[in-house]
């Protein structure tokens, strides 16, 4: 495999987005990033990879990509049951991301699901974060 790279947010929320990077309050941009993603467990005999070509915002200065669970759940049900199977979004798992001249020679048929993970740079961390709507709130010096 290669170095790791980035550091990872699947964010839950549907409805709040980022304009700005939830750790340094900088302005994201979007990038296109190809996403390694594992359907099917942890168990590779069973697994399924994928690659994603999915817009991103990204926060330079952090190595933050910052992915929407919502939008990477409805095209993974949609390649999945394509495929036959039927989808369930507790089996899938955002690995790390390959590179755009891999993500071409893949999706012409011509790289075995080995050679895609030996190409594959895993996340370096996958990173959490809390949401707090704003409005108006009282102090909890209690």
């Amino acid at each position: 495999m290669q170095t790791e790279k980035y550091n990872f947010y699947l964010n839950p929320h549907e409805m709040y987005k980022w304009t700005k990077c939830p750790k340094c309050d900088a302005k994201t941009k979007l990038r296109k990033f190809c996403l390694l993603i594992n359907y099917g467990g942890l168990k590779l005999k069973n697994s399924q990879l994928f690659i994603l070509n999915k817009s991103c915002k990204y926060c330079p200065s952090c190595d933050l990509i910052i992915a929407h669970q919502c939008e990477i759940e409805s095209n993974m049900q949609e390649m999945v049951n394509r495929l036959g199977r039927t989808y369930s979004p507790n089996n899938c798992d955002v690995l790390g991301t390959i590179d755009r001249a891999v993500w071409r020679k893949g999706k012409k048929g011509k790289m075995s699901p080995k050679d895609a993970l030996a190409q594959a740079s895993l996340f370096k961390d996958i990173w959490d974060f809390e949401i707090r709507p704003a409005g108006w709130y009282f102090d909890s010096d209690d």
